[in-house]
């Protein structure tokens, strides 16, 4: 049998995980034919077939299945020697830290995070976005940032703050629709909003439940999209508050929406509070936020 490349038993974990070889590729970041000669590789260096593929997706065999197994015992211990390094490393702050959150998150992380290079300059911050969140305990990401409180019992949280939301245009469209939006003549007013595969955000649905409201005539399939949309006077739209105090041209129509509030949760992996780069990390976006609460900027 020939040397087994331990990246190419991951990359079968994550196909048993996606169920497809798109699945999986997508999540791996690479090309489905790339994907698909990796496993070839695998095979080869096996000597055996370790999945049958279909059109419908890839089923283990006997011995892939066997494989598999091994592998995700091989993933757990390759993750407590990277949770052992953290522990070691504890005296100095230095290295990546993957935080995984939303998209409105992403853009309040993003745009008050500067100052943590000059604290900090030997940790590197990646702020990776998504709907779908990330994986803590397979380390897809080191820190979760989320609307909700996570139940996995290996996961400590923090409760950060609340995230607020409001009706917003620019001040063209509050000059020119004025008495309609003090009047809340929905039906006379144009909206942004995001398209039909998110319309059932919590946002989405409130903003299409207005009295008399038109469906968004502008439709997103990105909350910064909705931005740009009400900056530059395509109409009202759902944006969280905390723009409001970053973009002067921001107009509030309905200042806050108490039902939209979200509670905001931090979470981690509980073998990492040991880490100088992650409490590092943890404790500037405790203070962010603690500014956020106190301020409202």
């Amino acid at each position: 049998m020939k040397h087994t490349n331990w990246d190419d038993l991951r990359l079968l974990l994550l196909i048993a995980q996606e169920g497809t070889l798109r699945g999986a590729a997508r999540k791996a970041g690479l090309s489905a034919p790339t994907l698909s000669r990796r496993l070839d590789e695998l095979e080869e260096a096996l000597g055996q077939k370790v999945v049958e593929r279909f059109q419908g997706g890839c089923i283990p065999t006997a011995f892939g299945a066997d494989i598999i197994a091994w592998a995700g015992q091989m993933g757990e211990i390759a993750l407590e020697i990277e949770r052992t390094r953290d522990h070691q490393d504890a005296h100095t702050a230095s290295g990546t830290v993957r935080i995984n959150t939303d998209e409105w998150l992403s853009y309040f992380l993003t745009t008050r995070f500067a100052r943590f290079h000059d604290a900090y300059p030997n940790v590197e911050v990646e702020i990776v976005t998504s709907h779908r969140p990330y994986s803590l305990a397979r380390r897809e990401a080191d820190i979760a940032i989320r609307p909700y409180r996570p139940e996995q019992l290996d996961l400590v949280a923090r409760q950060l703050g609340t995230l607020s939301f409001g009706l917003y245009c620019n001040r063209e469209v509050a000059t020119r629709h004025a008495a309609a939006i003090a009047k809340q003549e929905w039906a006379e007013l144009p909206f942004v909003g995001f398209d039909e595969p998110r319309a059932e955000f919590q946002s989405d649905r409130w903003l299409r439940a207005l009295p008399g409201a038109p469906a968004p005539w502008m439709r997103c399939s990105y909350g910064l999209g909705i931005l740009d949309g009400v900056m530059h006077g395509a109409g009202l739209g759902v944006l969280a508050t905390f723009l409001a105090s970053d973009q002067q041209d921001l107009v509030a129509a309905m200042p806050r929406i108490p039902e939209l509030d979200q509670d905001i949760w931090l979470s981690m992996h509980s073998g990492l509070r040991a880490s100088a780069r992650i409490r590092a990390v943890v404790d500037f976006v405790g203070e962010v936020f603690s500014a956020y609460r106190e301020t409202g900027r």
